[in-house]
């Protein structure tokens, strides 16, 4: 039952960007939206539907509410326009996406960086205006 589930809950997707190659079997996270399954040196891309998020406990999409935060953490975007957002519960050390006042997941800054909404990226604190970076706006 549990495969009948997963399979209803994730669509794969084209992942381009991760490399299975010398990597152990396995399933490696790539935001709260999406995963890659590696086996025998080949990887597939799963993207979770618009109402689950990847719960990295059981490997695969799962309700938010079953996730820990803060790809758990679901953000209200239906009064937001189109765009990404620093997550100020976790101090811009992620950032998530509205489109179409819906929520597309959060995404990860590197350790060490904040997201920069201002020029959509993450940098380090001291290049980053308040709150989520040290300068002064």
């Amino acid at each position: 039952m549990n495969i009948f589930v997963f399979l209803l809950v994730c669509l794969p997707i084209t992942v381009l960007t991760f490399e299975c190659e010398n990597k152990p079997d396995g399933v490696y996270d790539a935001g709260c939206k999406s995963f890659i399954k590696c086996e025998d040196g080949k990887g597939e891309g799963f993207e979770c539907d618009e109402h689950t998020v990847y719960n990295a406990v059981i490997q695969a999409c799962d309700d938010p509410k079953n996730v820990a935060a803060p790809c758990g953490n679901m953000i209200n975007c239906s009064d937001k326009p189109d765009g990404h957002y620093p997550d100020l519960d976790q101090r811009c050390h992620s950032y998530y996406t509205c489109n179409g006042g819906s929520f597309f997941g959060h995404n990860f800054c590197p350790t060490g960086l904040v997201y920069h909404q201002e020029i959509e990226v993450c940098d380090y604190p001291h290049s980053v205006p308040k709150p989520c970076g040290l300068l002064d706006p």
